[in-house]
């Protein structure tokens, strides 16, 4: 299964690229590039990496229930998780993290990667539901429309279960009834199930819950504005509703992605995103780009330099979870 997915991450890449390059006038598209506002793109950068104490702090809510972590430590650890996705596939990342809060702080890395779940559960919901009411601001076309509100619908449902678990047993029962009655090649299924209940069991209460669905909300309103900044870098001024698609459509791709740092996929959905906005396709592609770049390029060196001096081998980690 992970061959598979490393194998469809390159495909998905190597065709999107291919998709993304056969109209592109090269000559043009450097220009652009070259010539965007090297502040809007710095401020940016910056903008990004503060998001991630945001991160840290409702990582540390996700996880008061296992111990009372520092929000700086969380924050890098995030950074560092994040680092590791923009360098390998299948979001390895996620798994990397879960292990080494594990081994630094002698808990159990399988609740960690529960409440890096459910983490990912609120940023779904948190980014459909702004994608659902972006809607009702600008016309965008009906298939817009109609994937708005399936990832709405799939969040939501997520949500749910994440919260009815969190009071009630009886999604776990469901759980191991349908497991001894279904054939064993969904047990898939049921383990990633299994993951959001035992993260769920962190939000015991409605003002936990109330706690880091306002966090979510800042963390996105925080990226907004990096999106806003980085267009601004190339003299890009559309409708509000275009900024919110932007962010939308990247991180909603980007959440299922199998490719490091959703390289291909990120540029693909933001020129698909501004592509209503009458916007030169060059141009688009170079906000694409360095839209990338400003949040990928500081979050990698700074958790590539952090594991560093805290003498934390990516290899090991690895091989230890695979073991």
């Amino acid at each position: 299964m992970k061959n598979f997915k490393v194998a469809a991450g390159f495909l998905i890449t190597i065709v999107l690229f291919i998709f993304l390059l056969r109209d592109l006038d090269f000559e043009l598209f450097f220009q652009y590039l070259f010539h965007g506002n090297i502040f809007y793109i710095l401020a940016g950068a910056a903008v990004y990496m503060s998001s991630f104490i945001i991160r840290g702090l409702r990582w540390r809510i996700l996880l008061r229930h296992l111990k009372d972590f520092e929000v700086k430590e969380l924050t890098m650890l995030t950074i560092s998780g994040y680092a590791v996705n923009n360098i390998f596939p299948v979001r390895i990342g996620e798994f990397t993290r879960a292990w080494i809060t594990g081994k630094r702080n002698g808990v159990s890395r399988t609740s960690v990667l529960a409440s890096i779940f459910v983490e990912r559960v609120f940023d779904g919901l948190t980014i459909a539901m702004i994608l659902s009411i972006t809607l009702f601001f600008y016309p965008f076309p009906g298939n817009v429309k109609t994937l708005a509100y399936m990832a709405s619908a799939l969040f939501a449902v997520a949500f749910l279960f994440v919260l009815f678990g969190t009071f009630s047993d009886k999604p776990a029962r469901l759980i191991s009834f349908l497991r001894n009655r279904l054939p064993s090649f969904m047990s898939f299924v049921f383990d990633v199930a299994e993951k959001f209940l035992k993260g769920a069991a962190s939000l015991n209460s409605p003002l936990q819950i109330f706690s880091v669905t306002m966090l979510s909300i800042a963390v996105w309103t925080i990226e907004l504005a990096v999106y806003i900044l980085i267009s601004s870098a190339f003299g890009i001024e559309i409708h509000f509703a275009g900024y919110l698609f932007m962010l939308c459509a990247a991180n909603l791709g980007m959440l299922a992605a199998p490719t490091p740092g959703g390289l291909a996929v990120f540029q693909a959905a933001i020129v698909y995103a501004l592509r209503s906005f009458q916007i030169l396709y060059e141009k688009r592609m170079a906000v694409a780009v360095v839209l990338h770049m400003a949040q990928i390029i500081p979050v990698t060196v700074t958790g590539l330099i952090w594991l560093y001096k805290n003498h934390i081998s990516i290899s090991s980690a690895q091989s230890d979870r695979e073991s």
